[in-house]
């Protein structure tokens, strides 16, 4: 397996790859997009299948895993190649774009050394693992022509595309709050519990800026559920459903959080496995909930107004009006269809037309950070007041 040199990419280490303008081009139709994908966990080789699938070649894979490596490399016929750090897989001129599907905790490194390598990148959610990352990113992102993608992909979904025109349109009156919620239930079994690791694994590598520790398997395949590495519940699923929000009220973000919940099932994992954010815009309230323990409401929203009810189930989307009885009072339901596809052949798109994404920056990171003030207000106990227009907390 190909090695990279050990060079970080934090501060200046990052700046010495300088931009590459020569990646950044208007690709023609004809012209094969070449991805590296960093991180080839399951999220990493589900965008890798989805994008072979749309036409796009794969040109190299890394992570710090000999045996995620060996399995991401294996589905592809005409083998990529194959890195351990991220630095000698972006300087590969052959290299159009990037996907980045690393921990969270890896995320901003990741993100800053490809757009200064004037790579094109999909970066997946949560944007970022903290309130300062996600700022230097955005700064970044900004001072690049990278074409950038986060995966808050039902931006992409046309049913939420409806959704939206249906509440800017007067379909519910005036919004009143929103609920938003994501259960799923793995009581019998967490998936992502330890197991067996076969192979090499760079387990320092994988830390990264994370506090220094033995390798602890758990740690490795439960990461989502440490401080450490990232913001648990309410950043991996509230940065969809934050977003969620914001797009559709027409909104930079709340004015205060509160946010409560607890770990009472998971006993072994740091974050809660039950979260619940009370966020006040001002002229209305929205309520987050998730939870691993019952998976009964699924994921869905429901966005209360004067006149009627936007309700969003796992299946379709329909307007409910006030007065339920009336003749066409629930509105011709409209499917509801995963965005997943969709939003990566965007981002594709883009890169060849250099349009901006649906999912650009600047939301995410607005996402994201109201999850970053959820977390804090959890951890502190007590409501935080947030500046939407600055995105800091508030004095």
């Amino acid at each position: 397996m190909r090695r990279a040199s050990r060079r970080k990419f934090m501060a200046g280490g990052a700046a010495a790859l300088g931009l590459a303008p020569g990646h950044l081009r208007v690709m023609g139709a004809q012209d094969r997009i070449v991805l590296g994908i960093i991180g080839t966990g399951g999220r990493g080789v589900w965008l890798m299948t989805e994008a072979r699938r749309q036409g796009c070649a794969i040109g190299a894979l890394c992570d710090v895993s000999e045996m995620r490596l060996r399995w991401a490399a294996a589905q592809i016929e005409d083998r990529p190649r194959e890195y351990e750090d991220f630095d000698a897989l972006l300087a590969q001129e052959d290299i159009t774009a990037v996907i980045n599907a690393t921990p969270d905790h890896w995320h901003h490194d990741v993100f800053v050394a490809a757009v200064q390598a004037g790579k094109d990148i999909y970066t997946e959610k949560p944007f970022s693992h903290t309130i300062e990352e996600g700022a230097h990113m955005l700064a970044q992102a900004r001072a690049s022509k990278c074409v950038v993608q986060v995966g808050t992909h039902r931006r992409s979904g046309s049913h939420w595309v409806r959704a939206r025109d249906a509440i800017a349109a007067g379909a519910i009156g005036k919004l009143m709050w929103a609920r938003v919620f994501d259960t799923r239930s793995w009581v019998r079994e967490d998936p992502l519990a330890a197991r067996p690791v076969e192979g090499a694994l760079n387990w320092k590598k994988f830390l990264g800026k994370a506090p220094q520790r033995p390798f602890d398997p758990h740690r490795y395949w439960a990461w989502r559920w440490y401080w450490d590495y990232s913001g648990g519940l309410m950043t991996d699923l509230g940065s969809h459903q934050f977003d969620i929000i914001n797009w559709l009220a027409g909104t930079d973000g709340p004015k205060s959080v509160a946010a409560q919940g607890g770990v009472y099932f998971f006993r072994q994992w740091e974050t809660p496995d039950i979260v619940h954010a009370v966020l006040d815009y001002g002229a209305f309230s929205a309520v987050f909930s998730a939870g691993f323990v019952n998976r009964h409401d699924g994921v869905g929203a429901r966005f209360y107004g004067t006149d009627g009810t936007l309700v969003v189930t796992d299946e379709e989307f329909y307007v409910i009006k006030e007065n339920a009885q009336a003749p066409g009072a629930k509105s011709e339901a409209w499917p509801r269809t995963y965005e997943g596809q969709a939003h990566l052949a965007n981002w594709l798109d883009c890169i060849r037309t250099r349009k901006e994404p649906n999912a650009p920056v600047e939301a995410a990171n607005r996402a994201v950070n109201i999850a970053h003030a959820a977390n804090r207000a959890y951890r502190e106990g007590r409501s935080v007041a947030w500046d939407a227009a600055a995105q800091s907390f508030a004095q």
